[in-house]
């Protein structure tokens, strides 16, 4: 048999949402628009549950519960609220306003968010009583009903609204503890109201006071709210703890006349939303006694806030982690990878934290002879110099998205992929290298003394590959890195820079990432050879990034390219004259010399077994 539900929900969307989501044989549903014709609905079918959406208005959900609840023969049945988006003062508006639960409701978990609250026992509704109340029950009794709840609520009602307005300043705690002392001493009318608050560096104390009362009274009244306060939270010492006086509220002073000493006082604590722990106390003071009814809306501001104070918090501490990660990262990472990292963090991704496993493109960059020029040159010479160098190289590598990933000496080791990855890792590295080349007349080398007949340049090797990435190193000191062979490889890369004679070198895994992301356009790659480095069993296709198509003639391309087919199949001899033309081509350019010496190398004494590529077996 089919549960029965009503459901008060006017958007004609989350109707359909509803109906397509819920299994028809297993649903039988009702919508109402309105309160009203909800009521109506519920004593004319007696559904098995009851559903109303919680940000309804005019009038509001709370109050369409109440007012179902103050008819006697609907008490028993179960009432859901429920939201499609975050919303304040979710389980504690619920338990409030007489509902059984509260849920946040999406596409993906409404079936199994209503086959719950089906199963929620309720008394068993008596439906003789429910065939008088059709009788008894018009417009006009709802009427009553509701008047007679909205007066009896009113006060309170309006204290809620106050508090939930609180949640628009959220992100400033300061903020956030004067607006709700401000309600506490109208509501309450008292001229003195006082908060402690566990924060995320330690407790902190508040005042909010008339303006025609004194210092020492605010020290006493303090003084005693640190005591309650100590009495919960027993670990804390508030007595150094220096409270933050509000500005004075003059419009307070009719509640301290000086002829009555401040003598009632009240305190209560702020609790979590489950009630298990504490983290704050809120305190008032007021000439002669404060009344129950006083008491009353004092413990009921305070219960109300438990939930915007926890919240509060959370925020904090939000906001605390992201400067904290901001500050640690923003000298080497770009800020939108900042904001994708903190996004990360507030998704509950931990894999980065605790290390995984992800493909990267690694750039390491170098200084080329940087031994010798640090010996003709005094260390604060040095280190100016490398100031500027790194200043430059770093926004250059930032603004393509990579991540610094440290120093070591004069070198630069930098991924892109990490801590967040895009389609086109590759691609952003191989920019970015590009970039650092042109920008090399840019470094001011000041007074630097660079060694006769040398001039200041860089290499620069990239490899994209699998890597670990995560937080390595100690207890005490510990370093967001990266590690594993494919980093090795990058490293050996830009020592091949010098061998070959090119600025920037990439393996063919670079090379073929940058194709299937950007095309085969977007970089000038030139096939400079395949070679087997220290740590790799198989051969690595290297290839030279060129500053564009034209810096070397199409004549000298189409002999290299001849060259390395003959030479890669063993054919020495005729690979030997290919490179001669080559170089003819492009006199200066030392792959190709290097290839052609190699080639008469193999020809006076061929290796003995040949796969077509070289061995570097050397760091």
């Amino acid at each position: 048999m089919s549960k029965k539900i009503v459901i008060l929900e006017p958007s004609a969307t989350l109707q359909k949402l509803f109906a397509t989501t819920l299994d028809g044989d297993e649903y039988g549903i009702q919508f109402a628009t309105d309160g009203k014709e909800a009521i109506y609905m519920l004593l004319e079918s007696v559904p098995d549950l009851f559903l109303l959406n919680a940000e309804l208005d005019n009038p509001g959900s709370y109050e369409v519960v109440r007012i179902v609840r103050s008819i006697s023969c609907l008490k028993g049945l179960s009432v859901g609220m429920y939201a499609t988006t975050p919303f304040p003062f979710d389980e504690e508006l619920a338990q409030n306003c007489g509902a059984d639960v509260f849920l946040l409701m999406d596409k993906n978990t409404m079936s199994m968010s209503v086959a719950e609250l089906v199963q929620i026992s309720g008394l068993r509704v008596d439906r003789l009583a429910v065939v008088q109340a059709r009788k008894e029950i018009d417009d006009g009794v709802l009427f009553k009903n509701a008047v007679k709840i909205l007066r009896s609520d009113s006060f309170r009602s309006m204290i809620l609204t106050r508090i939930i307005q609180i949640f628009d300043i959220i992100e400033s705690v300061e903020d956030v503890v004067r607006e709700f002392l401000s309600i506490i001493v109208e509501v309450c009318e008292v001229p003195m109201a006082g908060l402690f608050i566990v924060e995320d560096d330690g407790p902190h104390g508040y005042c909010l006071h008339a303006s025609n009362i004194g210092n020492r009274e605010i020290d006493d009244f303090m003084g005693v709210c640190a005591t309650d306060f100590e009495k919960i939270q027993p670990d804390y010492n508030v007595a150094k703890v220096q409270p933050l006086l509000f500005e004075p509220r003059p419009d307070l002073d009719r509640f301290y006349t000086k002829t009555v000493q401040l003598s009632s006082y009240e305190s209560a604590d702020l609790r979590t939303l489950d009630e298990r722990s504490y983290f704050g106390t809120v305190h008032v003071v007021a000439e002669g006694n404060i009344s129950f009814d006083k008491q009353d809306v004092f413990e009921f501001c305070v219960k109300n806030a438990g939930i915007l104070f926890d919240k509060v918090l959370i925020v904090k501490k939000k906001m605390f982690f992201e400067r904290r990660i901001r500050r640690a990262f923003s000298r080497f990472v770009p800020e939108q990878i900042i904001d994708d990292l903190v996004l990360q963090v507030d998704n509950t991704d931990e894999k980065v934290g605790v290390g995984e496993t992800r493909a990267v493109a690694i750039l390491f960059s170098d200084i080329r002879s940087f031994t010798n020029i640090s010996e003709r040159n005094k260390p604060d010479v040095i280190v100016s110099f490398l100031n500027r160098y790194f200043s430059i190289m770093v926004d250059i590598i930032k603004k393509h998205g990579g991540t610094i990933d440290k120093f070591i000496g004069d070198a630069i080791m930098a991924e892109f992929g990490t801590p967040v990855s895009y389609e086109d890792n590759s691609s952003r590295a191989v920019a970015a290298a590009c970039e650092m080349r042109s920008a090399l007349a840019s470094v001011d080398i000041g007074d630097l003394v660079l060694p006769e007949g040398m001039s200041f340049n860089i290499g620069i090797g990239i490899h994209y590959g699998d890597v670990i990435v995560g937080s390595i190193g100690s207890k005490d000191k510990t370093d967001y890195s990266v590690i594993g062979d494919n980093v090795n490889l990058a490293s050996r890369l830009e020592g091949l820079t010098k061998t070959y004679g090119t600025q920037v070198l990439v393996s063919g895994s670079v090379f073929d990432d940058v194709l299937k992301s950007s095309g085969e356009n977007a970089f000038a790659f030139r096939h400079l050879d395949d070679v087997r480095v220290k740590g790799k069993a198989t051969a690595v296709p290297i290839y030279a990034v060129d500053r564009d198509e034209n810096e070397f003639p199409a004549a000298y391309k189409d002999y290299y390219i001849k060259g390395m087919g003959l030479y890669k199949q063993g054919i020495w001899n005729l690979a030997k004259d290919y490179f001669d033309k080559a170089l003819s081509a492009a006199p200066n350019d030392k792959a190709a010399s290097l290839m052609r010496s190699r080639c008469a190398e193999f020809i006076a004494s061929p290796p003995e077994k040949w796969d077509g590529a070289i061995a570097f077996m050397t760091k």
